[in-house]
């Protein structure tokens, strides 16, 4: 097993059964419950609005402050006897953490399927396909602050790596409307490029409320690949800047 490959498995089994988990299971449940069972045979999907503007932010900053706290408090013992390099042994718990919020979406997207099943239009492919490429962009869109709350909290305490990514995140994903092109700034891409699949604008109305914001939003596909390229680009660049600098840390 290579060294990067074995650094990944020693995160996922340190964490097998810890709180990073429980959290992405918890935190994804409440809003979809709410918003996903059909009344009168008609599926909302408001409550996925909810979920992408707050509870998964929230979620993404407790699981990335508990990963790296979980080290921290233990002096990095159980990394330096990993025996891999320090920089695969971050990029590592960058993985666990994006695996885990690929988990909540996940639960996230069965529970609307589980909703369609109930209601008058019943489960299609088209929709289960809308549905997870709605919750790969969730994903993609959020993963800039998983870096960014693993270096956070290694450097400057578990305080600052859950608020001020979680800070950020929330402040641009309100603030979508006065960004020129919000698809191309994650923290607001995150609540605007689902609109892209799904029919709700970014401000929890139904798409047909205000069709010309709409259209805007969901009229140039170019803009949604280009959002998630740099929302990709983001996670692997500053990944590997914290993974630089771990490396090179005097405190490790």
């Amino acid at each position: 097993m290579t060294g990067g490959a074995a650094a990944l498995r020693a995160e996922a089994l340190k964490f097998r059964h810890a709180a990073p988990l429980r959290i992405a299971v918890a935190m994804a449940l409440p809003m979809p419950v709410l918003g996903a069972m059909p009344l009168n045979g008609v599926q909302s999907f408001s409550a996925w609005n909810y979920w992408y503007a707050l509870f998964m932010p929230v979620a993404i900053s407790l699981i990335v402050g508990c990963v790296a706290q979980a080290d921290a408090r233990l002096g990095m013992r159980a990394i330096l006897g990993q025996g891999v390099p320090l920089g695969r042994a971050w990029w590592a718990k960058a993985l666990v953490c994006l695996g885990l919020s690929a988990l909540s979406n996940l639960i996230v997207c069965a529970i609307y399927l589980v909703g369609s099943v109930m209601s008058a239009q019943g489960p299609t492919v088209a929709g289960t396909l809308t549905m997870l490429a709605c919750a790969a962009a969730n994903v993609i869109t959020s993963s800039w602050m998983i870096p960014a709350g693993l270096f956070l909290t290694a450097r400057a305490g578990m305080l600052a790596g859950i608020f001020c990514p979680l800070a950020v995140q929330i402040a641009g994903s309100f603030a979508w409307s006065l960004i020129p092109v919000p698809q191309l700034f994650p923290p607001s891409a995150t609540v605007v490029i689902p609109t892209s699949f799904i029919p709700v604008l970014p401000s929890g109305e139904p798409l047909g409320a205000d069709m010309v914001l709409g259209g805007a939003l969901v009229g140039d596909g170019t803009l949604t690949l280009a959002g998630l390229a740099l929302a990709a680009a983001a996670f692997v660049i500053l990944t590997a800047a914290g993974a630089l600098w771990f490396s090179k840390s005097e405190g490790r």
